[in-house]
């Protein structure tokens, strides 16, 4: 008799538990047929953000292509201004050098004409100072 009683217990208890993982089973379910109808409700948005991004890297391609285009395109113009630069710098240089010359040659005759001024001036005071003497 206490072998009928022990599997009896044991027999309500495995029912008990297989009642327990009968609903256990039938929440998760549950959660994966809310999960399997989220994702399908998802899916479209997420495909269009795709589609989205996909355009704009396509976009970005394309204009970072026309960008390096034009870039080579205004190289030369660039390497132009640059000669151009360098010969204007060249030039200043030359009309620099070529100023201080001649600054220093006007500097020399303008002291050369000062001098003869001054030697004019004290030739012409000197005689206006003897008595004139006419030769005859």
């Amino acid at each position: 008799m206490i072998m009928d009683i022990s599997i009896a217990v044991v027999a309500v208890a495995f029912v008990a538990l297989v009642i327990a993982l009968v609903m256990t089973l039938k929440r998760v379910m549950k959660v994966l047929d809310s999960v399997d109808h989220t994702l399908k409700e998802v899916e479209p948005q997420v495909e269009e953000v795709i589609a989205r991004t996909k355009r704009t890297l396509d976009e970005t391609n394309a204009l970072l292509e026309d960008i390096r285009e034009k870039s080579r395109k205004t190289d030369s113009l660039f390497q132009t201004v640059d000669h151009i630069g360098n010969g204007l710098q060249e030039l200043s240089s030359t009309l620099t050098r070529t100023a201080s010359a001649q600054k220093e040659r006007l500097s020399n005759v303008t002291a050369l004409f000062s001098s003869g001024w001054d030697l004019f001036r004290k030739r012409r005071s000197e005689r206006s100072s003897e008595p004139h003497q006419r030769v005859k």
